[in-house]
């Protein structure tokens, strides 16, 4: 009867140390972004997803109203940037506003071929620029990130925000660049410099959990 109680009390005793050994699992982090202005590195949710869905498109969207449309997984048109100019394209930019990181970004591209959906990795991509202050990409590992956000209120900044993007091809390398301005009418500025680019120029726009009223051209 000891030796069994025994046994009980070091079962016990393992199990309780093995508890108090787990690690609490870590929150979601957005990858930390280049440049001196540079967003926080993890941010939880800061309130309930925004409710756009009563919001009447003027273009094209780009993703769902309701803001749940996963990473990389739908693509807009893909757009040519000749050597020596720029195009720029404008829209309207809606995210749930639950992580910096639901919004959109800016893919560059060397072929005109709009990339495979939900692939973690873009083979003919120089870059991808997301619209929080990050990129990634063998063409980004030289880029010079500047931004005025305010990170401590950039998802309700951003939301309902009108973007004028402009995509400009250097030669060797591309500049992407962009005003936000607010729907209470404050204007932000975010541009990528020095992204290495060795061939033709062209680009494209995805987002997660966000979505773009694609703007008729002027």
């Amino acid at each position: 009867m000891k030796r069994g109680l025994s046994y009980l009390l070091a079962l016990l005793l393992l199990l309780s140390l093995c508890a108090c050994g787990k690690e609490n699992p870590s929150p979601a982090a957005s990858p930390a972004p280049a440049g001196t202005t540079a967003a926080p590195v993890s941010a939880a949710p800061l309130r309930e997803a925004f409710d756009n869905s009563g919001v009447k498109l003027q273009g094209t969207a780009l993703g769902s109203l309701s803001c749940d449309t996963p990473f990389r997984t739908v693509f807009s048109e893909v757009w040519e940037v000749p050597e020596g100019e720029s195009v720029q394209k404008r829209f309207i930019h809606y995210t749930d506003g639950l992580g910096l990181w639901d919004t959109f970004s800016v893919i560059l591209l060397s072929e005109p071929d709009t990339p495979e959906t939900g692939t973690e990795e873009i083979e003919n991509a120089y870059a991808v620029l997301r619209a929080d202050h990050f990129g990634s990409g063998s063409g980004y590992k030289n880029a010079v990130a500047e931004s005025d956000w305010n990170w401590d209120t950039f998802c309700s900044d951003s939301n309902d925000a009108e973007i004028t993007l402009t995509v400009t091809n250097k030669g060797k390398t591309a500049e992407v660049s962009f005003t936000a301005l607010t729907a209470e009418g404050t204007e932000f500025h975010q541009s990528y410099k020095d992204i290495g680019t060795d061939g033709p120029l062209y680009f494209c726009l995805t987002v997660e959990n966000a979505c773009l009223d694609l703007l008729p051209e002027e």
